[in-house]
């Protein structure tokens, strides 16, 4: 009996064993079996993070390919083709695809990256934004010191908002000078936001800022008070919103605070703007590009009318012997996307059908109305122009209406970059002239002197960053990602 039982336990224990070893060969296999399948899935997620990132350097490879001649306003839309890259054994894991397109080469610009990885695909979309001080600024007038005198106007009331400015500052009309601006005359009115590095000083209780002011003189101290709102004089400051900080933190925004009064700094950020810098032309450049190379060959100053073509989409340039624009000695059809660049002085009038950018190594000499189509004041998607002159512009007409963006570089160095001093002949005229009309964006690498037009408005075209003409710098931001 007792040897039965011996047995009996021995056969019990046996098959304890191998109850045991089943259950730890199941629970080792189930083990083996998640972590398999956990490193199959980390497998495949270390495959999607590499071919997302494969995707993300297509971008910035594009990004880099946009903005190497982006100074100049060339956007190189090629797309681009990376048929391999290896891992650091130099074994080949991926490839990726890019494509550009520049919808009605407007302000900005879609990338489509598509990569793959181990056979897994990713695909982004990134929106590179375009942005240029010459196409962003009513005025940018990089000078010591940028004078107003009476009744001039800058840009134009809403009609709708307080103040007529937009709660939108994106949307606002902004005069910029890298001195400062001196409000030497009265009822000067400004529609927007005025940025001033050297601080806003003059004028009386006539004359107002219908917007902010930045202003690099701004300062306050520890407590949040306001030391400096870098404006003096009677000028009068406001935009009519409640959207102002509460500097002093007493919970309140009100005069302490000195609302509608901001920094400029060189970075910008929360309550401020940042300071600005322009690139110089690109002679060069515009040599290259110009679709009437016997202009940029020889120096010469060219009379020249331009004609919009009735039914088309393009502009003709009448070119004439001299200043009296009687006799035609040849002209030119330009495409419907153009840069016309003179070596030398340029006499100008007309009217702009499609996207026409002039430049001249000199001067330019605006002589009669000089605008778009039918005499459309404001660009689109067909019209936009701009005059760049490496020296200055001259606004001779005894009265004009001009459109586009207007840059004076005054590589002469002399004071003035615009100058109204000059008649039609130019000749010298101290007399008085009957009303200038700008419709665009004055870029003004020195002083203008435009105060001899008794009537001056000068409108802002914010058509002009988006719709800008050939040749344009601008530089390229990456702001928005997703995947698709």
């Amino acid at each position: 009996m007792i040897l039965s039982m011996l047995r009996n336990q021995k056969g019990i224990a046996l098959i304890t064993v191998y109850a045991t070893s089943a259950f730890i060969t199941v629970i080792s296999a189930a083990a083996f079996g998640r972590a398999f399948w956990e490193r199959r899935h980390v497998d495949q997620e270390i495959t999607r993070l590499e071919s997302m990132a494969a995707a993300e350097a297509g971008l910035q490879r594009a990004l880099f390919q946009i903005s190497q001649n982006a100074y100049t306003g060339f956007i190189n839309t090629a797309d681009i083709a990376w048929p391999s890259f290896t891992d650091v054994n130099g074994i080949n894991v991926g490839n990726f695809d890019v494509t550009i397109s520049y919808p009605n080469q407007a302000d900005w610009v879609v990338i489509q990256a598509a990569a793959t990885v181990d056979g897994v695909t990713r695909n982004l979309e990134g929106r590179v934004f375009l942005d240029s001080n010459l196409s962003k600024y009513l005025v940018y007038a990089d000078a010591s010191s940028f004078g107003s005198g009476n009744n001039a106007q800058y840009g134009d009331s809403n009609g709708v908002d307080p103040e007529g400015v937009d709660s939108n500052p994106d949307e606002r009309t902004m005069m910029y000078f890298t001195g400062g601006w001196s409000v030497s005359g009265s009822n000067v009115h400004m529609y927007g936001d005025v940025l001033a590095e050297g601080g806003i000083s003059g004028g009386d209780a006539s004359s107002q800022v219908h917007g902010d002011t930045y202003s690099q003189t701004f300062t306050q101290n520890g407590l949040g008070n306001v030391t400096d709102d870098g404006v003096s004089g009677s000028i009068l400051v406001g935009d009519g919103f409640a959207d102002d900080n509460d500097r002093n933190g007493d919970g309140v925004v009100n005069a302490n605070d000195k609302p509608d009064y901001h920094d400029l700094t060189d970075d910008g950020g929360d309550d401020t703007k940042a300071k600005e810098t322009l690139t110089d032309m690109d002679l060069a450049f515009y040599q290259a590009h110009n679709n009437i190379s016997s202009f940029g060959t020889t120096t010469a100053t060219r009379y020249l009318e331009f004609q919009p073509v009735a039914g088309t989409n393009y502009t003709r340039v009448v070119q004439y012997t001299n200043g009296t624009f009687t006799t035609v000695t040849a002209s030119y059809n330009l495409p419907s996307s153009a840069i016309v660049y003179v070596k030398g002085d340029a006499y100008i009038k007309g009217e702009i059908q499609g996207r026409v950018s002039i430049a001249a190594s000199d001067d330019i000499m605006i002589v009669g109305d000089f605008r778009y189509t039918d005499g459309q004041d404001l660009a689109d998607a067909s019209h936009s122009t701009a005059l760049l002159a490496k020296d200055k512009l001259y606004f001779m007409g005894n009265s004009l209406n001009v459109s586009g963006i207007l840059y004076g570089e005054n590589s002469s160095n002399s004071s003035v970059a615009f100058d109204a001093y000059y008649d039609v002949n130019g000749q010298a005229d101290p007399n008085s002239k009957e009303y200038l009309r700008l419709h665009g964006n004055r870029i003004i690498k020195g002083s203008s002197n435009l105060s001899y037009y008794d009537d001056r408005v000068y409108g802002y075209d914010k058509n002009l960053k988006y719709y800008r003409p050939p040749g344009i710098p601008v530089v390229p931001d990456l702001r928005t990602v997703r995947e698709v």
